[in-house]
């Protein structure tokens, strides 16, 4: 209902036409022919499924989504006051949102790009709907991301053109939010490397009121005035080289929209995070007054939280060799006590710990990586490394890891085995993430060296999924790693722009160009570059010994194409091995599988790293019939 109750909102399920009940009803061809042999009449319908050049979605998304698609209904409101019923949702794939107390209606209209949306583009027009008539308004063309409402939702923001529009939606009046300032609201693209529109740093929220709304840039919350297009900036982050954004303590707050809260201006928490040393925390806004830092440290402070009845808060600290805690205080969070310990027994085990390298890449991003310690190091030894990589990773220097046998890309176990771990970050220029990827790793490899500490004879290389793809690619080009071990990995980009992500049915395409590919454009706009990036085009150059993992089921990352490395890799005389998992998908979730790969990645690291003593399936492989009988043991 409304919030006064007059309305009922329910979902109506089309019901089948004449034409198609009478067809559904009808007897099919082969009992109509009757009983008799040899006729050709006899033979019944095919099972064949008909992939059309301008079906929006593939066959085999449809069939996923099946199920799901019979249970769509059009939004619909019933007034019983006059007994009448009006149909707010005019297709099955636009959803309709009501806001404001069901007062208003909000859909967005992707006829017009229906063609681009089958290829990652995210773009809608966006109408107001009135439930009393039906009545649509249109708000803005080719908007993306949607619309932002607030607690009463009288106001929706929109971005375009580089800025947030306040669009008040019982007028359809439009007010641009700080026309005139100088102030960037688009993520740059050292934060956003994909090709195409880039999105906004986001909005943290409105006042409960609605009369203002928070809004983020790069370092900075920005208050904006919804009534003048005012903005006011209540940060400093971009002098002091922090990221703020806000945040409710109040695990009860009254939220909307998009998990957003209702904000108290003369109340206002934020998370406070140095863009340089990943140290975290928290801060505190009252009204007009300063921003006060209450805490930070070179640790990962998340999770604030207030309790009921009291002005008590908790959160939670971790470090790379500190497990996660959870802390408690007062309001100024000065007199945090810990009130657990959830690995008392750490201190009795080797650990490593973490530090940043910074360094420049050719094309002139200034990039960071988390260089890890060998558990039990030593001063004035070098160590073998092992490079794990996918995009960014630096932000995650604080974050606290378990040794697992089950999880087998485990930075800590690799520490505790005698390995420095590197985990640098990677931007992508659009249509080259290979060249690009060799970029930022070679630097990374530079700065790692730099140390003193790291053998450069005895580094490694180690990847999954688009990290596996890097892997897969980077010793084609390079030979500093003396092994590798690339798991799901890309490596055909001239086949793999026509693969389908086979779970959900999804064409490659839909984020091979604008998506995390990167490409731009597909293979027959730009062959050389598809062949500059794909790991297979240079499979003559590859000097290093390379061990592949797959599932032989895997949905996301077209097994075949680990096949396909294999074989050019075979033909040319290169060291290359496959660990094969059948009925595994992207990644691997039984747990003998896990076990397994995890153990002889350590065995293929520790052969060609350490010098180890080799396991005779290194050597040697395993034939069908040696397999059957290690699984009969």
């Amino acid at each position: 209902f409304d919030d006064g109750g007059r309305a009922l909102f329910v979902g109506l399920r089309p019901w089948p036409s004449r034409e198609e009940r009478a067809e559904d009803d009808a007897p099919s061809d082969s009992a109509a022919a009757g009983s008799g042999e040899g006729g050709a009449d006899e033979v019944g319908p095919a099972d064949v499924e008909i992939w059309h050049w301008d079906d929006d979605d593939l066959i085999r998304a449809q069939e996923v989504a099946a199920d799901r698609n019979q249970r769509r209904t059009l939004l619909a409101v019933w007034h019983p006051a006059d007994d009448r019923l009006v149909v707010l949702g005019r297709d099955l794939d636009e959803p309709v949102e009501l806001v404001a107390g069901s007062a208003w209606g909000l859909v967005p209209d992707y006829t017009p790009y229906h063609v681009q949306r089958r290829f990652g583009d995210n773009v809608a027009d966006w109408y107001r709907v009135d439930p009393a008539t039906g009545e649509r308004a249109l708000m803005g063309r080719e908007v993306r991301g949607g619309v932002r409402t607030g607690p009463a939702a009288r106001v929706g923001l929109v971005y375009e053109d580089g800025h947030w529009v306040a669009i008040t939606l019982a007028t359809l009046e439009r007010r641009v939010l700080g026309a005139d300032a100088d102030v960037e609201f688009t993520m740059p693209l050292d934060e956003y490397d994909y090709p195409g529109p880039r999105p906004t740093w986001g909005v943290g929220g409105f006042d409960e009121g609605e009369s203002s709304a928070f809004l983020y840039d790069e370092h900075d919350v920005w208050r904006a005035d919804l009534a003048s297009g005012l903005l006011a900036r209540l940060t400093r982050g971009a002098e002091e080289g922090r990221e703020y954004r806000v945040v409710e303590p109040d695990p009860e707050a009254r939220r909307f929209g998009r998990d957003v809260t209702a904000l108290d201006p003369a109340d206002l928490w934020l998370s406070v995070r140095d863009a340089t040393t990943k140290a975290s925390g928290y801060a505190h806004l009252s009204g007009s007054g300063p921003v006060r830092t209450l805490l930070i440290e070179d640790a990962l402070v998340t999770g604030l939280r207030s309790a009921r009845d009291s002005r008590r808060y908790a959160l939670r600290k971790e470090r790379w060799d500190d497990s996660p805690d959870v802390f408690v205080g007062g309001g100024s969070l000065s007199d945090l006590r810990q009130v657990t310990t959830t690995n008392p027994f750490q201190k009795d085990y080797a650990w490593g710990h973490t530090e940043l390298l910074s360094y420049q890449t050719d094309a002139g991003h200034d990039l960071q990586a988390i260089l890890v310690y060998p558990a039990g190091y030593r001063e004035g030894r070098s160590y073998p490394l092992i490079l794990y990589q996918y995009e960014r990773l630096s932000d995650g220097l604080h974050r606290y890891y378990v040794p697992s046998e089950r999880s087998y890309y485990n930075y800590q176990v690799w520490s505790q085995q005698g390995y420095f771990v590197l985990m640098p970050d990677i931007v992508y220029e659009p249509g080259r993430p290979g060249p690009s990827a060799l970029d930022a790793v070679e630097h990374a490899l530079d700065a790692a060296v730099a140390t003193g500490r790291v053998d450069p004879e005895r580094m490694g290389l180690i990847g999954h999924s688009w990290g596996g793809y890097q892997a897969a690619y980077l010793p084609t080009r390079t030979n500093r790693f003396a092994a590798v071990v690339a798991g799901a990995a890309i490596t055909d980009f001239v086949s793999f722009a026509g693969n389908i992500h086979w779970g959900p049915g999804i064409p490659e395409f839909s984020h091979w160009e604008t998506g995390q590919a990167r490409m731009a454009l597909p293979p027959w706009e730009d062959l050389e570059g598809h062949l500059e990036s794909s790991p297979v085009n240079y499979i003559d150059h590859l000097e290093t010994p390379v061990l592949l993992m797959h599932g032989d089921s895997d949905g996301t990352v077209d097994f075949r194409q680990g096949q396909e490395y294999y074989n050019y890799a075979r033909r040319a005389g290169k060291r290359v091995a496959m660990l094969v998992y059948p009925g595994a998908d992207h990644g691997l979730r039984v747990k003998e599988q896990q076990v397994d790969y995890h153990r002889r990645i350590l065995e293929w690291f520790g052969y060609w790293l350490k010098g180890e003593a080799p396991a005779a399936w290194i050597t040697h492989g395993e034939s069908w019939s040696e397999r059957a009988k290690r699984l009969k043991r």
